[in-house]
């Protein structure tokens, strides 16, 4: 088997890590990564995608790796930055997927977990050149989210300000405008860093305006909390090749 290739590459000012497959070229992700995690854990993940004939990019997260370091795991810390870190994601992936069309063939899906899924829930939002997309242990639902996660921890309500800034950018609304992009969320149901509550919430407001259901599916995974599961794995395959394969 050959081995496969990668490289660091700057990408619109963005460390990045790529992945060339050894076969042909089927499709392109971008595969972002998780709060208080490096591109380089997620090499193991985006090889095994991209032997499956994927050209793979790992875009590092604002304020992680070579662009700075936060005490992740402050509560204080999380609350201050976590909005930032991910408004600045979404438009840098954004660029990102901008230069990457100009620059090679292939559709393009955006694959993320935890942090990453928000990041990949908003660029599929707003940028029509985003083939599909895969949420993993993530959210489409920023307001109620955000509402949701207050409210369990005992934290103050939402400022105003806060949530019109969410509304603005929140996905659902981008969604329901324009829902005919495939998505797949995965979620562990005894997720307790992003619980699926949101999740669930986005998947029954879509299911109210008629969206098919073979196009975004919510498939929850029992007795798990915030990781990547084999049986996601199988699921990100699945449906990367009923997507992408077609369009070859």
């Amino acid at each position: 088997m050959q081995r496969i290739s990668d490289e660091y590459q700057d990408i619109c000012g963005v460390p990045c890590i790529i992945l060339e497959p050894s076969s042909k070229q089927v499709g392109q992700i971008l595969l972002y990564h998780g709060w208080g995690s490096t591109i380089e854990s997620y090499k193991f993940f985006a090889s095994l995608i991209s032997s499956w004939g994927y050209r793979v990019i790992i875009p590092e997260l604002p304020c992680h790796g070579e662009r700075g370091n936060l005490s992740y795991f402050d509560k204080e810390t999380l609350q201050t930055n976590f909005w930032p870190v991910v408004f600045q994601g979404v438009q840098e992936a954004e660029e990102i997927v901008t230069e990457i069309i100009q620059n090679s063939d292939g559709p393009i899906t955006v694959v993320g977990h935890s942090t990453g899924g928000f990041i990949t829930a908003g660029t599929y939002a707003k940028h029509r050149q985003v083939q599909s997309a895969i949420v993993i242990n993530g959210s489409c639902a920023w307001v109620q989210f955000e509402e949701l996660y207050r409210e369990k921890n005992g934290l103050t309500p939402i400022e105003a300000s806060t949530k019109s800034l969410l509304q603005q950018n929140d996905p659902i609304s981008y969604i329901r405008m324009n829902n005919e992009k495939p998505l797949l969320l995965l979620h562990c149901q005894d997720d307790t860093s992003i619980p699926i509550d949101s999740q669930i919430y986005f998947i029954n407001a879509i299911a109210t305006e008629g969206k098919p259901a073979d196009h975004i599916q919510l498939i929850e995974f029992p007795r798990v909390n915030h990781q990547i599961t084999l049986g996601m794995l199988q699921k990100i395959k699945e449906f990367l090749d009923n997507i992408l394969l077609p369009l070859r």
